[in-house]
C-alpha cells in the first residue's frame, strides 16, 4: 500500500484575478486556489485544442483572457496590536 506524503511550501501571493478571490498567481507564476478546507492547491495548466489556459470554478479561460483580469495583490493591513496599557 502506498504512503502519503505530505509537502509544505509557502507561496507568495503575487496576482490576483478579479472575480475569483480563492484563486491567484504565486511567486513562481504557477496558479494556486484555496478548497473549500482553506488548503492551497495548485492548478495545472491545460490545452483545449490549441489554445493554452486554466479552469476557474469549470470554466475555461485561455492565458490572453486571464491576462486581462490579473490584479497586483495588496495585502490587507493587519489591525493595530499597540493597546493602551493601563491596567
Amino acid at each position: 500500500m502506498a504512503e502519503k506524503v505530505s509537502v509544505n511550501q509557502l507561496v507568495e501571493r503575487v496576482w490576483d484575478i478579479e472575480g475569483y478571490p480563492n484563486y491567484f498567481f504565486g511567486h513562481d507564476k504557477r496558479l494556486y486556489r484555496f478548497n473549500s478546507r482553506g488548503q492551497v492547491r495548485i492548478n495545472k495548466r491545460i490545452v483545449i485544442g490549441t489554445t493554452q489556459g486554466y479552469i476557474l470554478k469549470s470554466k475555461f479561460f485561455s492565458l490572453e483572457q486571464l491576462r486581462a483580469r490579473i490584479l497586483r495583490h495588496k495585502p490587507q493591513e493587519q489591525p493595530s496590536t499597540k493597546h493602551p496599557t493601563d491596567f
